[in-house]
């Protein structure tokens, strides 16, 4: 039986009904030479998670390698992926459906977005509710680095997987964000503060990931209760390949600047800081924060620093990466001699 035999076969692992020709091609890129076991645990694992899924839906061999790159893991280049794809094309005598940079490139404003508890408007509706979902009795300038810590999440996430939002339902959960059913006053405000403003860095969108990390006391984190403290990045005053990313994503990844403990940020706030000054506390000084790429530019040259070395240090810990694909999965994925 052929591999792509094997993957029809082994479809019903995915509960969908049908499969587009850019699905599978891209599908029998990833997947290489297998067996029929293999196959389906390749196919659960991908489908079970929406923004692969998505991801898979566009034929963007960048927004695949990159949905794929989320965990930390080498994986195939979307070169690489648009190669295999042709030579299936080629081999089955079909039109190509995977492409390198098919899917939007630019970044895009929606005023509604779809949730698995129905639409919502987005600056209104849902991004209230996240900042009190996830960070809601915190400080008021902590209260504006969660939201545009947010903001940037999920415009970063739905600019690669454009059927998020639209068709795919945003989730409710840890595994991207939490939203709250009723947003409090505070956290509207500061929504409505720092209406469209995101982070960047050399003009693209940064994966602003963000975790509860430690209690900070005395201008240092003590207990760790959630256990991701680990994931927390302390960039202040580093700029360019001196910024340190997190584990929650590929650290290779150029958009991977780090990420924002929200427990520190309310001790900051809590310190004087402003919203600015807070992010890029921990997604490095030279991020750019605006509605509008190029508005408000970094605190410090956009050049490699690199800063005085502190005493501050994460623990370690346990906790479950969001937005990634499972590390069974990427076995599937990524075993010798799939490329």
């Amino acid at each position: 039986m052929t591999a792509r035999g094997m993957l029809l076969e082994a479809w019903p692992v995915t509960g969908r009904e049908a499969v587009s020709l850019g699905e599978l091609q891209a599908v029998s890129a990833l997947f290489g030479l297998g067996s029929l076991d293999e196959a389906r645990a390749l196919l659960f694992e991908l489908y079970r998670r929406p923004l692969t899924v998505a991801a898979l839906e566009t034929g963007n061999a960048r927004a695949i390698v990159e949905a794929l790159e989320w965990e930390d893991a080498a994986g195939p280049s979307a070169e690489e992926v648009v190669a295999r794809s042709m030579a299936e094309a080629r081999m089955w005598g079909e039109p190509l459906r995977v492409e390198l940079d098919a899917a939007p490139a630019g970044e895009e404003e929606r005023a509604q977005v779809l949730t698995v508890d129905g639409w919502m408007l987005f600056e209104e509706e849902y991004l209230p509710r996240v900042v009190t979902g996830e960070n809601g009795h915190a400080h008021p300038e902590a209260l504006k680095v969660q939201a545009i810590a947010a903001r940037t999440y999920v415009q970063r996430s739905w600019r690669d997987h454009h059927a998020l939002g639209r068709t795919v339902p945003i989730i409710n959960s840890t595994k991207f964000q939490v939203y709250a059913r009723t947003p409090f006053p505070s956290c509207l405000a500061a929504v409505e503060e720092t209406r469209g403003m995101v982070g960047r860095y050399q003009g693209r969108l940064i994966v602003a990931n963000y975790v509860a990390g430690a209690i900070w006391k005395n201008g240092r984190p003590g207990a760790d209760d959630s256990k991701t403290e680990h994931f927390v990045t302390y960039n202040e005053g580093r700029s360019g390949r001196f910024v340190k990313p997190t584990g929650l994503a590929s650290k290779t990844h150029p958009d991977n600047r780090g990420c924002m403990g929200q427990n520190c940020a309310n001790w900051l706030a809590r310190q004087g800081r402003l919203y600015p000054e807070i992010l890029r506390y921990f997604y490095g000084a030279d991020l750019v924060i605006g509605s509008k790429a190029g508005s408000s530019p970094p605190s410090t040259p956009p050049a490699d620093v690199e800063p005085i070395p502190t005493t501050t240090k994460s623990s370690s810990g346990d906790a479950v990466a969001g937005l990634a694909v499972a590390a069974a999965a990427l076995q599937w994925l990524f075993r010798g001699g799939a490329f």
